[in-house]
Protein backbone atom coordinates (compact mmCIF):
# COMPACT_ATOMS: atom_id res chain seq x y z
CA UNK A 1 0.00 0.00 0.00
CA UNK A 2 2.54 2.55 0.68
CA UNK A 3 4.89 1.56 -2.59
CA UNK A 4 1.65 1.71 -4.64
CA UNK A 5 0.41 5.65 -2.81
CA UNK A 6 3.75 6.77 -3.24
CA UNK A 7 4.04 5.85 -6.92
CA UNK A 8 0.33 7.29 -7.35
CA UNK A 9 1.11 10.18 -5.56
CA UNK A 10 4.02 11.17 -7.72
CA UNK A 11 2.21 10.83 -11.00
CA UNK A 12 -0.82 12.62 -10.22
CA UNK A 13 1.69 14.98 -8.85
CA UNK A 14 3.77 15.47 -11.70
CA UNK A 15 0.01 15.81 -14.00
CA UNK A 16 -1.19 18.22 -11.44
CA UNK A 17 2.47 20.41 -11.34
CA UNK A 18 2.42 20.93 -14.83
CA UNK A 19 -1.24 22.02 -15.08
CA UNK A 20 -1.01 24.28 -12.12
CA UNK A 21 1.91 26.06 -14.17
CA UNK A 22 0.00 25.63 -17.90
CA UNK A 23 -3.55 24.96 -17.98
CA UNK A 24 -4.01 25.20 -21.41
CA UNK A 25 -1.32 22.35 -21.76
CA UNK A 26 -4.51 20.35 -23.46
CA UNK A 27 -2.32 16.75 -23.31
CA UNK A 28 -1.49 17.19 -19.72
CA UNK A 29 -5.12 18.13 -18.71
CA UNK A 30 -6.17 14.79 -20.98
CA UNK A 31 -3.53 12.75 -19.01
CA UNK A 32 -4.22 13.97 -15.54
CA UNK A 33 -8.46 12.98 -16.47
CA UNK A 34 -6.82 9.55 -17.66
CA UNK A 35 -5.19 9.15 -14.47
CA UNK A 36 -8.69 9.90 -12.29
CA UNK A 37 -10.05 6.46 -13.60
CA UNK A 38 -6.99 5.36 -11.75
CA UNK A 39 -7.60 7.24 -8.67
CA UNK A 40 -10.97 5.97 -8.43
CA UNK A 41 -9.37 2.57 -8.01
CA UNK A 42 -6.62 3.37 -5.94
CA UNK A 43 -9.69 4.94 -3.88
CA UNK A 44 -11.70 1.90 -3.56
CA UNK A 45 -8.50 -0.05 -2.59
CA UNK A 46 -7.72 2.31 -0.08
CA UNK A 47 -11.19 2.51 1.72
CA UNK A 48 -11.32 -1.39 1.43
CA UNK A 49 -7.53 -1.53 3.28
CA UNK A 50 -9.65 1.11 5.81
CA UNK A 51 -12.22 -1.64 5.95
CA UNK A 52 -10.17 -4.99 6.47
CA UNK A 53 -8.48 -2.74 9.39
CA UNK A 54 -11.14 -2.36 11.37
CA UNK A 55 -11.93 -6.05 11.64
CA UNK A 56 -8.71 -6.04 13.99
CA UNK A 57 -7.87 -5.64 17.31
CA UNK A 58 -5.60 -2.83 17.54
CA UNK A 59 -3.37 -3.66 20.17
CA UNK A 60 -2.83 -6.75 18.81
CA UNK A 61 -2.37 -5.66 15.59
CA UNK A 62 0.22 -3.54 16.61
CA UNK A 63 2.65 -5.71 18.22
CA UNK A 64 4.04 -7.03 14.31
CA UNK A 65 7.15 -4.77 13.57
CA UNK A 66 6.09 -3.22 10.85
CA UNK A 67 2.56 -2.41 12.04
CA UNK A 68 3.57 -0.73 14.63
CA UNK A 69 5.69 1.21 12.93
CA UNK A 70 2.80 2.29 11.83
CA UNK A 71 0.57 2.51 14.49
CA UNK A 72 -1.07 5.73 15.07
CA UNK A 73 -1.91 5.20 10.87
CA UNK A 74 -3.56 2.10 11.55
CA UNK A 75 -5.02 3.19 14.93
CA UNK A 76 -6.53 5.98 13.08
CA UNK A 77 -7.70 4.35 10.32
CA UNK A 78 -9.24 1.36 12.56
CA UNK A 79 -11.47 4.21 14.00
CA UNK A 80 -11.85 6.10 10.66
CA UNK A 81 -13.38 2.27 9.22
CA UNK A 82 -16.14 2.29 12.07
CA UNK A 83 -17.58 5.36 9.74
CA UNK A 84 -17.56 3.88 6.42
CA UNK A 85 -20.47 3.09 4.21
CA UNK A 86 -20.96 -0.23 3.32
CA UNK A 87 -18.34 -1.69 0.29
CA UNK A 88 -21.02 -1.41 -2.47
CA UNK A 89 -21.94 2.31 -1.56
CA UNK A 90 -18.08 3.03 -1.09
CA UNK A 91 -17.02 1.74 -4.48
CA UNK A 92 -19.81 3.69 -5.91
CA UNK A 93 -19.07 6.80 -4.36
CA UNK A 94 -15.68 6.22 -5.29
CA UNK A 95 -16.49 5.90 -8.72
CA UNK A 96 -18.38 8.59 -8.67
CA UNK A 97 -16.42 11.21 -7.42
CA UNK A 98 -14.72 12.36 -10.71
CA UNK A 99 -17.38 13.42 -12.22
CA UNK A 100 -18.52 15.16 -9.00
CA UNK A 101 -17.10 17.19 -6.72
CA UNK A 102 -13.45 16.31 -8.64
CA UNK A 103 -15.12 17.62 -11.42
CA UNK A 104 -16.56 20.96 -9.86
CA UNK A 105 -13.25 21.58 -8.18
CA UNK A 106 -11.40 21.58 -11.58
CA UNK A 107 -14.17 23.95 -13.06
CA UNK A 108 -13.16 26.24 -10.18
CA UNK A 109 -9.92 25.81 -11.24
CA UNK A 110 -10.04 26.41 -15.18
CA UNK A 111 -12.35 28.94 -14.63
CA UNK A 112 -9.79 31.60 -12.02
CA UNK A 113 -6.61 30.94 -13.93
CA UNK A 114 -7.82 30.86 -17.81
CA UNK A 115 -10.88 32.80 -18.24
CA UNK A 116 -9.81 36.46 -18.64
CA UNK A 117 -11.20 40.09 -18.79
CA UNK A 118 -9.81 42.91 -20.77
CA UNK A 119 -9.37 45.99 -19.21
CA UNK A 120 -7.07 48.72 -17.94
CA UNK A 121 -5.25 48.66 -14.85
CA UNK A 122 -1.77 49.03 -15.69
CA UNK A 123 -0.52 50.61 -18.99
CA UNK A 124 -2.65 49.78 -21.98
CA UNK A 125 -5.52 46.93 -21.43
CA UNK A 126 -4.79 43.89 -21.81
CA UNK A 127 -6.63 40.58 -20.75
CA UNK A 128 -6.72 39.52 -17.53
CA UNK A 129 -6.72 36.64 -15.55
CA UNK A 130 -8.10 36.68 -12.15
CA UNK A 131 -4.83 35.06 -10.66
CA UNK A 132 -2.96 38.02 -12.53
CA UNK A 133 -5.53 40.84 -11.10
CA UNK A 134 -5.08 39.53 -7.88
CA UNK A 135 -1.47 39.99 -8.35
CA UNK A 136 -1.73 43.53 -8.27
CA UNK A 137 -3.22 44.01 -4.90
CA UNK A 138 -0.37 44.75 -3.51
CA UNK A 139 1.01 47.69 -5.91
CA UNK A 140 2.07 50.97 -4.63
CA UNK A 141 -0.69 52.47 -6.37
CA UNK A 142 -3.73 52.93 -5.20
CA UNK A 143 -5.51 53.14 -8.46
CA UNK A 144 -4.09 49.93 -9.81
CA UNK A 145 -5.52 48.43 -6.68
CA UNK A 146 -9.19 49.43 -7.08
CA UNK A 147 -8.96 48.92 -10.82
CA UNK A 148 -7.94 45.47 -9.94
CA UNK A 149 -10.31 44.56 -7.27
CA UNK A 150 -12.68 46.14 -9.89
CA UNK A 151 -12.13 43.85 -12.37
CA UNK A 152 -11.67 41.22 -10.17
CA UNK A 153 -15.58 41.24 -9.07
CA UNK A 154 -16.63 41.73 -12.95
CA UNK A 155 -14.34 38.69 -14.09
CA UNK A 156 -16.51 36.96 -10.88
CA UNK A 157 -19.53 37.79 -11.45
CA UNK A 158 -19.58 36.65 -15.11
CA UNK A 159 -19.13 33.24 -13.90
CA UNK A 160 -20.91 33.35 -10.64
CA UNK A 161 -23.57 30.69 -11.88
CA UNK A 162 -20.79 28.41 -11.95
CA UNK A 163 -18.72 29.52 -8.67
CA UNK A 164 -22.25 29.03 -6.80
CA UNK A 165 -23.28 25.43 -8.75
CA UNK A 166 -19.88 24.18 -7.70
CA UNK A 167 -19.88 24.74 -4.42
CA UNK A 168 -23.39 23.82 -3.48
CA UNK A 169 -22.87 20.80 -5.67
CA UNK A 170 -19.70 20.20 -3.10
CA UNK A 171 -21.17 20.88 0.02
CA UNK A 172 -24.12 19.34 -0.65
CA UNK A 173 -22.22 15.94 -1.72
CA UNK A 174 -20.18 16.12 1.54
CA UNK A 175 -23.10 16.48 3.40
CA UNK A 176 -24.97 13.47 2.30
CA UNK A 177 -21.78 11.60 2.63
CA UNK A 178 -20.72 12.34 6.07
CA UNK A 179 -24.59 11.76 7.32
CA UNK A 180 -24.22 7.73 5.51
CA UNK A 181 -20.84 7.57 7.34
CA UNK A 182 -22.59 8.72 10.73
CA UNK A 183 -20.38 11.71 11.23
CA UNK A 184 -22.27 14.86 12.46
CA UNK A 185 -21.39 16.88 9.72
CA UNK A 186 -18.17 18.19 7.58
CA UNK A 187 -16.75 19.93 10.14
CA UNK A 188 -16.38 16.47 12.80
CA UNK A 189 -15.32 14.70 9.96
CA UNK A 190 -12.52 17.90 9.30
CA UNK A 191 -11.61 17.42 12.65
CA UNK A 192 -10.50 14.01 12.86
CA UNK A 193 -9.17 14.39 9.37
CA UNK A 194 -6.98 17.07 10.75
CA UNK A 195 -6.07 15.21 14.35
CA UNK A 196 -7.61 17.69 15.87
CA UNK A 197 -9.97 17.67 19.02
CA UNK A 198 -12.79 19.76 19.34
CA UNK A 199 -11.69 20.95 22.76
CA UNK A 200 -8.48 22.42 20.72
CA UNK A 201 -10.45 24.36 18.23
CA UNK A 202 -12.57 25.78 20.54
CA UNK A 203 -9.71 27.04 22.84
CA UNK A 204 -8.12 28.31 19.45
CA UNK A 205 -10.92 30.08 18.54
CA UNK A 206 -12.18 31.48 21.50
CA UNK A 207 -8.80 33.21 21.80
CA UNK A 208 -9.31 34.32 18.35
CA UNK A 209 -12.42 36.05 18.91
CA UNK A 210 -11.08 37.82 21.78
CA UNK A 211 -8.16 38.85 19.79
CA UNK A 212 -10.11 40.82 16.61
CA UNK A 213 -10.47 44.16 18.41
CA UNK A 214 -6.66 43.98 18.23
CA UNK A 215 -6.56 43.44 14.72
CA UNK A 216 -9.02 46.37 13.94
CA UNK A 217 -7.14 48.34 15.44
CA UNK A 218 -4.17 47.41 13.14
CA UNK A 219 -6.44 48.11 10.39
CA UNK A 220 -7.55 51.06 12.01
CA UNK A 221 -3.96 52.69 12.13
CA UNK A 222 -2.94 51.43 8.70
CA UNK A 223 -5.83 53.33 6.97
CA UNK A 224 -4.96 56.27 9.10
CA UNK A 225 -0.97 56.49 7.74
CA UNK A 226 -2.79 56.40 4.29
CA UNK A 227 -5.06 59.12 4.98
CA UNK A 228 -7.96 57.29 5.32
CA UNK A 229 -11.06 56.68 7.90
CA UNK A 230 -11.84 53.73 6.90
CA UNK A 231 -9.95 50.99 4.44
CA UNK A 232 -11.49 50.12 1.27
CA UNK A 233 -10.80 46.32 1.26
CA UNK A 234 -8.73 46.89 -2.05
CA UNK A 235 -6.49 48.41 0.49
CA UNK A 236 -5.82 45.57 2.94
CA UNK A 237 -2.47 44.44 1.12
CA UNK A 238 -1.78 47.98 0.52
CA UNK A 239 2.06 48.20 1.01
CA UNK A 240 3.57 51.19 3.60
CA UNK A 241 6.58 52.85 3.64
CA UNK A 242 8.33 55.51 4.31
CA UNK A 243 10.03 56.51 0.94
CA UNK A 244 10.48 54.58 -2.10
CA UNK A 245 8.92 50.72 -1.70
CA UNK A 246 11.39 47.76 -1.14
CA UNK A 247 11.41 46.16 -4.61
CA UNK A 248 13.09 42.87 -4.45
CA UNK A 249 14.18 41.14 -7.64
CA UNK A 250 14.33 36.92 -7.53
CA UNK A 251 18.35 36.44 -7.29
CA UNK A 252 17.75 39.32 -3.89
CA UNK A 253 15.07 37.48 -2.44
CA UNK A 254 17.00 33.97 -2.39
CA UNK A 255 19.99 35.95 -1.02
CA UNK A 256 18.20 37.25 2.06
CA UNK A 257 16.43 34.24 2.93
CA UNK A 258 19.83 31.99 2.46
CA UNK A 259 21.14 35.08 4.93
CA UNK A 260 18.45 34.30 7.67
CA UNK A 261 18.11 30.89 7.35
CA UNK A 262 21.88 30.44 8.10
CA UNK A 263 21.54 32.46 11.12
CA UNK A 264 19.08 29.43 12.24
CA UNK A 265 20.48 26.57 11.00
CA UNK A 266 23.56 25.50 8.38
CA UNK A 267 21.16 22.22 7.63
CA UNK A 268 18.13 24.40 6.49
CA UNK A 269 19.93 27.14 4.71
CA UNK A 270 22.21 24.27 2.98
CA UNK A 271 18.60 22.89 1.77
CA UNK A 272 17.04 26.23 0.35
CA UNK A 273 20.31 26.99 -0.99
CA UNK A 274 19.93 23.17 -3.17
CA UNK A 275 16.00 24.54 -3.86
CA UNK A 276 17.54 26.99 -5.87
CA UNK A 277 20.37 25.75 -7.23
CA UNK A 278 18.26 23.06 -8.72
CA UNK A 279 15.77 25.03 -9.78
CA UNK A 280 12.60 23.53 -7.41
CA UNK A 281 10.61 26.78 -8.53
CA UNK A 282 8.46 28.06 -10.94
CA UNK A 283 8.81 31.80 -10.07
CA UNK A 284 6.56 34.41 -12.09
CA UNK A 285 2.88 35.23 -12.57
CA UNK A 286 1.68 34.59 -16.13
CA UNK A 287 -1.81 33.67 -17.80
CA UNK A 288 -2.70 29.59 -17.83
CA UNK A 289 -0.53 29.71 -14.09
CA UNK A 290 -2.89 28.99 -10.76
CA UNK A 291 -2.54 31.72 -8.63
CA UNK A 292 -0.90 31.95 -5.13
CA UNK A 293 1.55 29.77 -3.43
CA UNK A 294 2.12 26.22 -2.72
CA UNK A 295 4.58 23.59 -2.22
CA UNK A 296 4.26 19.93 -3.68
CA UNK A 297 5.95 16.62 -2.13
CA UNK A 298 6.78 13.98 -4.66
CA UNK A 299 7.74 11.00 -3.12
CA UNK A 300 9.24 9.49 -6.36
CA UNK A 301 12.24 11.90 -6.20
CA UNK A 302 12.29 12.61 -2.46
CA UNK A 303 11.88 16.30 -3.33
CA UNK A 304 9.60 18.84 -3.58
CA UNK A 305 8.43 21.58 -6.18
CA UNK A 306 7.49 25.30 -5.27
CA UNK A 307 5.07 27.60 -7.20
CA UNK A 308 4.97 31.38 -6.64
CA UNK A 309 3.77 34.43 -8.56
CA UNK A 310 6.35 36.51 -7.55
CA UNK A 311 6.61 40.19 -8.03
CA UNK A 312 8.82 41.22 -5.70
CA UNK A 313 7.39 42.63 -3.03
CA UNK A 314 7.88 41.80 0.55
CA UNK A 315 4.94 39.97 1.58
CA UNK A 316 6.24 37.60 -1.91
CA UNK A 317 9.30 37.46 0.18
CA UNK A 318 7.71 36.22 3.36
CA UNK A 319 5.78 33.61 0.98
CA UNK A 320 9.40 32.18 0.12
CA UNK A 321 10.61 31.63 3.24
CA UNK A 322 7.10 29.96 3.93
CA UNK A 323 6.83 27.66 1.17
CA UNK A 324 10.64 26.61 1.49
CA UNK A 325 9.12 25.59 5.63
CA UNK A 326 6.83 23.26 3.81
CA UNK A 327 9.67 21.97 1.70
CA UNK A 328 12.21 21.32 4.45
CA UNK A 329 9.35 19.67 6.17
CA UNK A 330 9.03 17.35 3.44
CA UNK A 331 12.69 16.68 3.76
CA UNK A 332 13.04 16.06 7.03
CA UNK A 333 10.89 13.38 6.54
CA UNK A 334 12.35 12.01 3.52
CA UNK A 335 15.45 12.30 5.64
CA UNK A 336 13.80 9.87 8.31
CA UNK A 337 12.82 7.74 5.70
CA UNK A 338 9.00 7.90 6.44
CA UNK A 339 7.07 6.11 4.73
CA UNK A 340 3.75 7.44 3.10
CA UNK A 341 1.66 6.28 5.68
CA UNK A 342 4.00 7.66 8.13
CA UNK A 343 3.98 11.09 5.93
CA UNK A 344 0.41 11.48 5.97
CA UNK A 345 -0.08 15.07 7.81
CA UNK A 346 -2.74 16.61 8.94
CA UNK A 347 -3.45 19.81 7.75
CA UNK A 348 -2.73 21.52 11.17
CA UNK A 349 0.51 20.43 11.34
CA UNK A 350 1.41 20.84 7.92
CA UNK A 351 2.01 24.83 8.38
CA UNK A 352 4.13 24.10 11.41
CA UNK A 353 7.36 24.73 9.79
CA UNK A 354 6.03 27.09 7.13
CA UNK A 355 5.01 29.35 9.80
CA UNK A 356 8.16 29.22 11.68
CA UNK A 357 10.54 29.81 8.91
CA UNK A 358 8.30 32.76 8.15
CA UNK A 359 8.25 34.26 11.59
CA UNK A 360 12.40 33.94 11.63
CA UNK A 361 13.04 36.26 8.76
CA UNK A 362 10.08 38.40 10.02
CA UNK A 363 11.80 38.73 13.65
CA UNK A 364 15.61 38.93 12.20
CA UNK A 365 14.47 41.70 9.87
CA UNK A 366 13.11 43.28 12.86
CA UNK A 367 15.95 43.62 14.79
CA UNK A 368 18.19 45.38 12.28
CA UNK A 369 15.43 47.74 10.92
CA UNK A 370 15.51 51.15 11.55
CA UNK A 371 11.69 52.86 12.57
CA UNK A 372 10.93 53.83 8.87
CA UNK A 373 11.76 49.97 7.68
CA UNK A 374 9.94 48.52 10.72
CA UNK A 375 7.23 49.96 9.23
CA UNK A 376 6.85 48.15 6.06
CA UNK A 377 8.27 44.72 8.12
CA UNK A 378 5.91 45.16 10.45
CA UNK A 379 2.65 46.22 8.18
CA UNK A 380 3.75 42.91 5.79
CA UNK A 381 3.87 40.61 9.03
CA UNK A 382 0.55 42.13 10.51
CA UNK A 383 -1.76 41.84 7.01
CA UNK A 384 -0.72 38.24 6.85
CA UNK A 385 -1.57 37.63 10.53
CA UNK A 386 -4.67 39.60 10.14
CA UNK A 387 -5.30 37.27 6.77
CA UNK A 388 -4.82 34.29 8.95
CA UNK A 389 -6.84 35.11 12.29
CA UNK A 390 -9.32 37.26 11.14
CA UNK A 391 -9.81 36.92 7.44
CA UNK A 392 -9.88 32.90 7.96
CA UNK A 393 -12.27 32.99 10.51
CA UNK A 394 -14.79 35.07 8.03
CA UNK A 395 -14.02 31.95 6.42
CA UNK A 396 -14.69 29.31 8.78
CA UNK A 397 -18.06 30.92 9.52
CA UNK A 398 -19.08 30.88 6.14
CA UNK A 399 -18.31 27.52 5.05
CA UNK A 400 -19.90 26.51 8.27
CA UNK A 401 -22.93 28.50 7.13
CA UNK A 402 -22.88 26.49 3.76
CA UNK A 403 -22.62 23.22 5.21
CA UNK A 404 -25.72 24.42 7.93
CA UNK A 405 -28.17 25.76 5.14
CA UNK A 406 -27.35 23.26 2.46
CA UNK A 407 -28.58 20.25 4.29
CA UNK A 408 -32.51 21.95 3.78
CA UNK A 409 -31.61 23.22 -0.17
CA UNK A 410 -29.19 24.80 -2.05
CA UNK A 411 -28.29 28.30 -1.37
CA UNK A 412 -28.88 31.24 -3.84
CA UNK A 413 -25.80 33.66 -4.97
CA UNK A 414 -27.51 36.40 -3.11
CA UNK A 415 -27.58 34.29 -0.33
CA UNK A 416 -23.77 33.31 -1.03
CA UNK A 417 -22.86 37.22 -1.29
CA UNK A 418 -24.74 37.80 2.23
CA UNK A 419 -23.59 35.43 3.85
CA UNK A 420 -19.94 36.43 2.66
CA UNK A 421 -20.26 39.83 3.93
CA UNK A 422 -21.69 38.51 7.44
CA UNK A 423 -18.91 36.86 8.12
CA UNK A 424 -16.76 39.31 7.67
CA UNK A 425 -18.62 41.98 9.60
CA UNK A 426 -18.50 38.94 12.28
CA UNK A 427 -14.65 39.66 12.11
CA UNK A 428 -13.73 42.82 10.58
CA UNK A 429 -15.79 44.35 12.64
CA UNK A 430 -16.04 48.38 11.99
CA UNK A 431 -12.35 48.49 10.54
CA UNK A 432 -13.17 48.24 7.02
CA UNK A 433 -15.18 50.83 5.07
CA UNK A 434 -16.53 48.13 2.43
CA UNK A 435 -16.12 44.28 2.13
CA UNK A 436 -15.78 41.55 -1.04
CA UNK A 437 -18.98 39.50 -1.32
CA UNK A 438 -17.73 38.09 -3.47
CA UNK A 439 -14.33 35.80 -1.50
CA UNK A 440 -16.48 32.73 -1.42
CA UNK A 441 -16.44 32.72 -5.24
CA UNK A 442 -12.43 33.83 -5.41
CA UNK A 443 -10.71 32.10 -2.56
CA UNK A 444 -10.59 27.92 -4.28
CA UNK A 445 -9.97 26.45 -0.91
CA UNK A 446 -13.88 26.18 -0.71
CA UNK A 447 -13.64 24.22 -3.98
CA UNK A 448 -11.00 21.18 -3.21
CA UNK A 449 -12.79 17.92 -3.05
CA UNK A 450 -11.79 15.85 -0.15
CA UNK A 451 -10.22 18.49 1.19
CA UNK A 452 -13.53 20.49 3.82
CA UNK A 453 -12.84 23.59 6.29
CA UNK A 454 -9.39 24.50 4.71
CA UNK A 455 -9.05 26.99 7.20
CA UNK A 456 -9.09 26.63 10.34
CA UNK A 457 -5.83 24.62 10.02
CA UNK A 458 -3.97 28.11 8.71
CA UNK A 459 -4.93 29.95 11.93
CA UNK A 460 -3.81 26.48 14.36
CA UNK A 461 -0.33 26.08 12.19
CA UNK A 462 0.28 29.85 12.46
CA UNK A 463 -0.28 30.02 15.98
CA UNK A 464 1.60 27.04 16.91
CA UNK A 465 4.62 28.04 14.63
CA UNK A 466 4.35 31.34 16.73
CA UNK A 467 4.32 29.45 19.97
CA UNK A 468 7.08 27.04 18.95
CA UNK A 469 9.71 29.98 17.91
CA UNK A 470 9.03 31.63 21.23
CA UNK A 471 9.67 28.31 23.03
CA UNK A 472 13.09 28.33 20.59
CA UNK A 473 13.68 31.46 21.75
CA UNK A 474 13.44 30.54 25.26
CA UNK A 475 15.62 27.15 25.37
CA UNK A 476 17.58 27.67 21.75
CA UNK A 477 20.23 24.61 23.15
CA UNK A 478 19.23 21.36 21.75
CA UNK A 479 16.29 22.66 19.82
CA UNK A 480 16.88 21.98 15.82
CA UNK A 481 17.24 18.56 16.98
CA UNK A 482 13.89 18.27 18.60
CA UNK A 483 12.55 20.46 15.87
CA UNK A 484 13.74 18.59 13.12
CA UNK A 485 12.46 15.12 14.66
CA UNK A 486 9.01 16.89 15.26
CA UNK A 487 8.85 17.70 11.50
CA UNK A 488 9.53 14.23 10.60
CA UNK A 489 6.89 12.81 12.78
CA UNK A 490 3.99 15.02 11.91
CA UNK A 491 1.93 12.00 9.86
CA UNK A 492 2.95 9.40 13.63
CA UNK A 493 0.96 10.77 16.38
CA UNK A 494 -1.51 13.84 17.00
CA UNK A 495 -1.35 16.99 17.56
CA UNK A 496 -2.25 17.11 20.99
CA UNK A 497 0.37 14.47 21.52
CA UNK A 498 3.45 16.14 19.53
CA UNK A 499 2.99 19.25 20.65
CA UNK A 500 2.97 18.02 24.50
CA UNK A 501 6.88 17.21 23.77
CA UNK A 502 7.39 20.95 24.02
CA UNK A 503 5.07 21.75 26.92
CA UNK A 504 2.60 22.84 24.79
CA UNK A 505 -1.00 22.01 25.94
CA UNK A 506 -3.49 22.96 22.70
CA UNK A 507 -6.45 22.46 24.18
CA UNK A 508 -5.40 25.24 26.89
CA UNK A 509 -6.99 28.77 25.43
CA UNK A 510 -3.58 30.05 27.50
CA UNK A 511 -1.53 28.51 25.13
CA UNK A 512 -3.25 30.48 22.02
CA UNK A 513 -3.70 33.68 24.10
CA UNK A 514 0.01 33.30 24.77
CA UNK A 515 0.79 32.87 20.96
CA UNK A 516 -1.90 35.84 19.92
CA UNK A 517 0.09 38.24 22.42
CA UNK A 518 2.93 38.17 19.91
CA UNK A 519 0.76 40.22 17.23
CA UNK A 520 -0.65 42.00 19.68
CA UNK A 521 2.39 43.57 20.82
CA UNK A 522 3.25 44.13 17.49
CA UNK A 523 0.29 45.83 17.13
CA UNK A 524 1.11 48.12 19.77
CA UNK A 525 4.55 49.10 18.35
CA UNK A 526 2.91 49.49 14.45
CA UNK A 527 0.14 51.85 16.02
CA UNK A 528 3.48 53.74 17.62
CA UNK A 529 5.41 53.94 14.14
CA UNK A 530 2.46 55.35 12.27
CA UNK A 531 1.96 58.05 15.10
CA UNK A 532 5.88 59.12 15.19
CA UNK A 533 6.19 58.62 11.16
CA UNK A 534 3.07 59.99 9.67
CA UNK A 535 2.83 63.28 8.11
Amino acid sequence: FNGLSSDFRTVSGYLSLITSTDSFNDKAQGERSSLMALGARFSILDTRFTAWLGRFNAKELIQTTKAKAHGYSLEKDMIYAQHLMGEEAEELYSNLRASSSVAWSKLHDDLTSRATLRTKVKGSAKEYTIAELKSFSSDKEEGVRKAAFEAERELLTQHEVSFAAAMNSIKGQVNEVTKKRDWEGGLEQALFINSMSSKSIEAMQEACREAFPVFRRYLKAKANFMGKSKLPWYDLFAPLSVGKVKIYTWEEAQKFILEHFASYSDSLATFAKRTFEENWHDVSPRKGKTGGAFCSSVPGRKESRLLHNFTGSLDDVFTLAHELGHAYHNECMYRAKRTSMQRATPMTLAETASIFCETMVVNALLEKASDKEKLSILEQDLQGATQLVVDIYSRFILEKTVFDKRRERELSIDELKTTMLEAQKQTYGDALGSYHDLMWAQKGHYYIAGLDFYNFPYTFGYLFGLGLYADYKRQPEGFHERYDKLLSSTGMADARTLAKDFGIDIENVDFWRGSLSVAANRVLEFENLVKALKK
